[in-house]
């Protein structure tokens, strides 16, 4: 009896800890790569990662950026928006980042399968492509798959 009770428990706490994978936000840069590669791990084509920085000339993002490996140029770039916190107000101390989930940029064909998996199991892929849009609610957040020109976007609004 204990035995069962033991294999119980252990298996709710992975089941739990299987759900909660999808960290929105963070002050870990570990599990802003982990969201970034689980986008690419899903994508229908392979891609390499370039970089992860917060670029010189837009401090307030941390941008991770993958290229396709039979075409240079394409690429799928998740951001996350930096936020200060905890810093006081003459910046002497400015605080510790914590890292939030802006959006994912990308062909739709390499979006879809993490929308689908992720954040809209039940999305029809052509009922999106024709409305050129569709959205959810994830974690209390509502997010907004659409299309921007020749690329898409996962955006958190």
């Amino acid at each position: 009896m204990k035995a069962k009770f033991i294999l119980l428990f252990l298996s709710l706490t992975l089941l739990c800890n299987a759900q909660s994978w999808l960290k929105l936000q963070t002050f870990n840069l570990d599990d802003v790569r982990q969201l970034s590669d689980n986008v690419v791990g899903n994508a229908a084509e392979t891609f390499k990662f370039v970089s992860a920085e917060a670029p010189v000339d837009n401090r307030i993002f941390y941008v991770v950026t993958y290229i396709n490996t039979e075409d240079a140029t394409d690429s799928l770039v998740v951001m996350f928006r930096i936020d200060m916190v905890g810093g006081t107000d003459d910046m002497v101390n400015p605080g510790t980042p914590q890292y939030l989930f802006d959006k994912i940029t990308g062909k739709f064909s390499n979006l879809f399968p993490f929308w689908i998996r992720f954040m809209k199991p039940e999305a029809n892929e052509q009922t999106i492509k024709d409305k050129k849009k569709d959205e959810t609610t994830v974690k209390g957040a509502t997010f907004d798959f659409h299309t921007e020109s020749t690329r898409w976007t996962i955006e958190k609004f």
